[in-house]
């Protein structure tokens, strides 16, 4: 089955970006203003998606995927690269805990409060002081494993990925993290995931 992703650049539906180049699934890419909602080939986000949210994914069959964490979810299960996980898998609720983990604590918790240009900044500041004991708990849990699930990376892995090319514009530093911070080196300089976070960037410029 193929799929069309809408897409505004270097918004959440650049973790499933991530996770389909790792996966080697082929994705029809559709991007859009998320401010406006106008998408690149002349509808609104809205059409597809009524919360005029990304991600989304619609199938070739015309339905409709949304919330990044499924999005991720359904891209692995079209790999036969091996990033797949089989439901069978005793690592397929750690993947399913940590997309889930990245979607309410890291992306809904904090950025969605750090970049609401309504928020003040005392509300920001408090939202951001929440972070550290996030970033703890991650840097503990990586302490002895190389990625999310463990020496692989997984679909959780290209949605914590995606954290990190937003965390520096939203005022958010691990560096004090050792393991969290050797883990954002080390997943950043996948050849995949840095070729897509370069397109991707290149998309939001020409479209500046």
């Amino acid at each position: 089955m193929t799929a069309t992703l809408f897409h505004a650049p270097l918004a959440c539906s650049l973790a499933t970006l991530i996770a389909a180049a790792e996966a080697a699934v082929p994705l029809d890419v559709v991007c859009l203003d998320l401010t406006t909602k106008e998408t690149e080939t002349g509808g609104s986000l809205y059409d597809i998606n009524p919360l005029g949210q990304v991600s989304v994914l619609r199938m070739d069959d015309g339905g409709i995927l949304t919330e990044t964490a499924t999005c991720i979810a359904w891209v692995q299960a079209q790999s036969r690269n091996g990033f797949a996980i089989a439901p069978d898998d005793p690592r397929y609720f750690q993947m399913l805990r940590w997309l889930n983990f990245c979607a309410t604590e890291l992306h809904k918790q904090i950025f969605r409060v750090v970049f609401y240009p309504e928020a003040t900044d005392p509300v920001k500041d408090r939202i951001r002081a929440l972070a550290p004991q996030r970033f703890q708990l991650l840097d503990t849990h990586l302490a002895d494993r190389r990625f999310l699930l463990g020496e692989t990376f997984s679909a959780a892995d290209a949605y914590l990925s995606w954290f990190f090319v937003l965390s520096e514009r939203a005022g958010l530093d691990v560096s004090a993290h050792r393991n969290l911070d050797a883990y954002r080196a080390r997943t950043l300089a996948r050849p995949a995931v840095a070729a897509t976070i370069e397109q991707d960037r290149q998309r939001a410029q020409k479209t500046s």
